[in-house]
């Protein structure tokens, strides 16, 4: 017998057969289940917490989806529809990567649970393998074999949301980027004044400007897609 966990969700039908007619469908609930989330967290989402939500006893969203994990994988779905792309491909492949990279990490800014969420490496829905076929898209024409292409999408993508994710942390800390920074820049300071870390102290001695959030951000990630060869 197959275990339920390592099937997709989209390999099964939109409901179970038994019980009466359907009040709900994958859309309600994965609705719901954001709403959730990002009220309560992510250890607020249960199925108990979202069939109450629905109005539906927590047996009854079981019909809908058999486990839990099918909820992450409904979840991280509905959040990779958030992105928009264009009608046809940009003819700078570098730019568009690159305004992709910035709606990951915005996504996860509005949803910071979602990093934690995409530490299982849940099969992609319709959404998420649109956006895998459309950074493919991008990185066709580089030197890179299919298994590097996907290793250079998964390096950029999940290095936005973890940056996302880290950046509504220090919002809900209070903190701003800049003096999170501050903090890092003064700590750095004291260790290379110790003469106990050369390395450090000869970076620190011909580092450029202080830079914000934003452009640390563009300047990662253009070293990321730099990785994958793709011309300007």
């Amino acid at each position: 017998m197959t275990d339920l966990h390592l099937v997709s969700l989209w390999e099964l039908p939109e409901r179970g057969a038994r019980g009466p007619k359907p009040r709900h469908d994958r859309a309600a609930i994965a609705f719901a289940a954001v709403r959730i989330a990002d009220a309560e967290s992510l250890d607020g989402l249960t199925m108990r917490r979202v069939a109450s939500e629905l109005g539906m006893a927590t047996m009854t969203l079981y019909n809908y989806l058999p486990t839990k994990d099918h909820l992450a994988q409904l979840v991280i779905d509905e959040l990779a529809a958030e992105y928009t792309y264009p009608r046809e491909l940009p003819a700078d492949k570098r730019a568009a990567v690159a305004g992709l990279a910035r709606q990951a990490r915005d996504i996860a800014r509005r949803h910071p649970w979602l990093a934690r969420l995409m530490q299982v490496p849940y099969p992609p829905g319709p959404s998420g393998l649109r956006y895998l076929d459309y950074f493919l898209g991008l990185l066709d024409g580089s030197r890179l074999d299919t298994g590097a292409k996907l290793e250079v999408i998964a390096l950029i993508s999940g290095f936005a949301t973890m940056y996302g994710a880290l950046q509504a942390t220090l919002d809900g800390q209070g903190v701003s980027g800049s003096q999170h920074a501050a903090m890092h820049a003064r700590t750095f300071a004291r260790a290379a004044a110790s003469g106990q870390y050369p390395n450090l102290a000869a970076a620190l001695a011909t580092a450029g400007p202080a830079r914000g959030e934003d452009a640390i951000f563009d300047s990662s990630v253009m070293h990321l897609i730099a990785a994958a060869g793709l011309a300007t």
